[in-house]
């Protein structure tokens, strides 16, 4: 009898979600080492260089990921990039998968992997190594476990839930602020007699045991995260009105895939192949209105947008359908979103020469202009681009301050700068320069401790920084005019010797959880 060969073969849409997972994950190599580091990508970086179970404003995974990213890959520019772009990959995969569930075919499924790939804040946070991607890529999985309870009715899926909130909290904390709105609609919806069996609460179980070693050190660490929150809320969000915070919505998403999003909250709230996933519509809107009455950015609101577009996706199948000619109204449908993909992906991504992106920005990218989540003004241009220039620069400037010190003086020599961004630069664009490691008393550096006796230091900081005050002498090295706008104007460099108290003194009034 003859055998039959093992093959392996993929359905239409498995193909279709294959090539949009190489394609998203193409992108972000092709484009890995346009412009420079991202600022927050800076900071990631540092915190990977001391891992913990917890930081002062964030949970310990991504960190974790991004120091074995160094191990397995190396410490280039380029290496770090690949991480990120998977997380983007697996998070499409997802998405498609959730669009599965609710009944989409091939167009739906495609929809849906094109309208991943094009979404800005989407594009932006799988290109460099932040919390952003990872947070995006637990919350998909943590959706589509919800969405295999609602389709299996397996209440099973309870302990899977569980575990995926935990990862995603120690990624993020996002998922906590949508905690009250999940629980709303949990309420609300047929799902709600779960409540009545030991399986919820057996995930609730999974889910304190997941985050408890993050619990354990803010409790060992007198709670720091919720002293830099606290700050956070009052000092750094700009208090919006409905108005802005839509218009900072659609900053995010796409003002041009407004269409999609309608379509999807339209279409969540009726039945899916007699499945009622209205708990997504419902969790967007209750998590929407507390993100509004807190103030926090709409980045910790946009993982709810993909139920939206899984069932925008599913609802624009349906519709063109039931047309007679479907085929046109398929060309015009891919043949605006390649548009707007093109527009958004050279928008967002480092594509264009630094010196050429200004300009078309200014023709094509004025409504991002509209976004206003922070305190203290007003970036002209998206902070993708501005975040991700200057940081060389900074660090050649306190090379040539370094350098021109006595030898005697560079082996005792210490860096100290009052943001976490400088910092990070410093620790990891610095050693190609020989630079020593930087100190901050900013978020988790603080923790770090001083590092060095202080008789000679190197301060990064604003004209008035109180730091200057425990010198003798200070003066003037350098000024760098051209920091990136995200951070501000200028940069004053200053070399400050014969510290007047111990460094650990001096160190206590360094911190700044803000």
């Amino acid at each position: 009898m003859q055998q039959k060969k093992a093959t392996f073969k993929l359905s239409s849409i498995g193909w279709i979600i294959l090539i949009a997972a190489l394609f998203k994950f193409g992108i972000h190599l092709i484009y890995g080492e346009g412009y420079e580091y991202f600022f927050d990508e800076l900071y990631t970086l540092a915190m990977s260089r001391h891992l913990a179970l917890g930081y002062v404003d964030l949970p310990p995974l991504v960190p974790f990921l991004a120091a074995v990213s160094r191990a397995v890959l190396g410490n280039s520019f380029f290496a770090y990039h690949v991480f990120p772009a998977l997380a983007g990959s697996f998070t499409l995969f997802l998405l498609c998968l959730i669009t599965r569930e609710l009944g989409g075919k091939e167009i739906a499924v495609a929809l849906t992997a094109v309208g991943f790939i094009i979404v800005p804040l989407w594009l932006a946070v799988n290109s460099f190594f932040c919390y952003d991607g990872f947070d995006q890529l637990a919350l998909a999985a943590f959706l589509f476990a919800v969405v295999k309870l609602y389709a299996t009715a397996n209440r099973k899926y309870w302990l899977l839930i569980g575990l995926l909130a935990g990862l995603a909290c120690l990624c993020k904390i996002t998922i906590l602020f949508y905690g009250p709105g999940f629980l709303l609609a949990l309420l609300i919806s047929n799902r709600r007699k779960d409540l009545r069996s030991p399986w919820p609460y057996l995930g609730a179980g999974i889910f304190l045991i997941v985050v408890s070693p993050y619990l354990y050190w803010q409790f060992a660490n007198d709670w720091p995260s919720l002293e830099y929150w606290t700050n956070y809320g009052q000092a750094r969000l700009y208090e919006t009105s409905l108005k802005q915070y839509l218009l900072n919505t659609l900053v995010y998403t796409g003002p041009l895939l407004l269409p999609l999003w309608l379509a999807g909250l339209y279409r969540i709230f009726r039945p899916f192949n007699k499945v009622n996933y209205s708990l997504f519509g419902l969790l967007f809107l209750f998590t929407f209105g507390l993100m509004f009455v807190l103030h926090a950015s709409v980045r910790q609101l946009i993982a709810l947008f993909m139920p939206l577009l899984a069932a925008g996706a599913v609802f624009t199948e349906e519709m063109v359908s039931k047309i007679r000619w479907k085929k046109p109204a398929l060309v015009v449908v891919f043949g605006y979103l390649a548009v707007v993909g093109v527009l958004n992906i050279t928008l967002t991504l480092p594509i264009l020469p630094a010196d050429m992106f200004p300009p078309l920005a200014d023709k094509y990218a004025g409504f991002s202009r509209n976004l206003r989540e922070f305190n203290g003004g007003q970036s002209y241009y998206p902070v993708t681009y501005t975040g991700r220039l200057g940081w060389t620069h900074i660090v050649e400037e306190v090379a040539a301050v370094y350098d021109s010190l006595p030898a005697a003086e560079q082996e005792i020599a210490g860096i100290y700068a009052d943001w976490y961004t400088y910092a990070g630069a410093v620790d990891q664009i610095g050693p190609q320069y020989g630079l020593p490691h930087a100190v901050s008393g900013h978020l988790t550096y603080y923790l770090w401790g001083p590092g060095y006796s202080w008789d000679v230091m190197i301060l990064l900081t604003g004209r008035s920084n109180h730091m200057l005050m425990f010198f003798d002498h200070c003066e003037q090295s350098a000024v760098v005019t051209d920091v990136p706008a995200a951070l501000g104007d200028k940069l004053y460099i200053y070399t400050c010797k014969h510290a007047r108290l111990p460094a650990e003194t001096i160190w206590s009034s360094a911190k700044s959880y803000r």
